[in-house]
């Protein structure tokens, strides 16, 4: 009889495929979440006339009569939907032990106390973003708590990605997520600096929430669209 002992961690009977079925629901969850928040988003641009991408933050969407529901109701429901995601991410760790799930697997030459550790890490990160997304659509830009939840949600987004692509830096989408990081960083620098040709915050919060997409869409770790091995384990380069 083989042995069907994963020589990566060790663990008999290991089945990716099992894995990332049972993962399926979660990545359902972020699916829905970023088209719940991205759409409320884009919906409420078109509900608002007055809406402009030069002139007005995002957060404006949010205190006009007709884009406020529309737009706050997507961010609240986007963010209580990317909680389950979260919960996706966190499993990942207890799923899979020293590996993340199959569509991008592999945090080769990190061991895997470190590894553990990692996608717990950024699943929490994400959660506290998803809550603070939330917070966004429930204190609206006349209340005190929005400009505390905005800058929430972008600082621990950031973080999020700055984890996730330490971790999986050895793989193709790892190494992306965490060219997020400077990209994003210097998007909020040059506008603070006075470098944009606009005075509102609507264009500068925009590349934040396609990242986010492109994440839970196509580079996380656990991508809505999974379509089979990684770089890595179709070459089966494990250094």
């Amino acid at each position: 009889m083989t042995d069907d002992t994963d020589a990566g961690d060790g663990r008999a009977g290991a089945d990716p495929t099992a894995r990332s079925d049972a993962l399926d629901p979660y990545r359902l969850l972020g699916a829905v979440a970023t088209v719940v928040a991205l759409g409320g988003i884009a919906l409420a641009t078109l509900l608002d006339p007055t809406f402009s991408w030069t002139g007005d933050a995002l957060s404006h969407l949010g205190v006009r009569d007709r884009s406020a529901l529309v737009f706050n109701g997507g961010l609240v429901l986007g963010g209580v939907l990317g909680l389950g995601y979260a919960v996706g991410l966190w499993r990942c760790a207890a799923e899979d032990g020293a590996h993340t799930v199959e569509g991008d697997t592999g945090t080769a030459g990190i061991s895997a106390g470190t590894t553990g550790a990692a996608v717990r890490l950024r699943a929490a990160l994400f959660a506290l973003s998803m809550v603070a997304m939330a917070g966004v659509g429930v204190y609206d830009l006349t209340r005190p708590l929005h400009g505390p939840a905005a800058a929430a949600f972008y600082t621990f987004l950031t973080a999020t990605l700055a984890v996730d692509g330490v971790a999986r830096r050895r793989t193709a989408t790892g190494r992306v997520a965490l060219a997020f990081v400077p990209v994003h960083v210097v998007v909020w620098a040059t506008f603070l600096g006075g470098y944009w040709p606009v005075t509102g915050l609507a264009l500068p919060e925009l590349p934040g929430a396609l990242m986010l997409a492109a994440w839970v869409w196509v580079v996380g770790p656990l991508p809505v669209l999974a379509v089979g091995p990684s770089d890595e384990e179709r070459s089966g380069d494990g250094s």
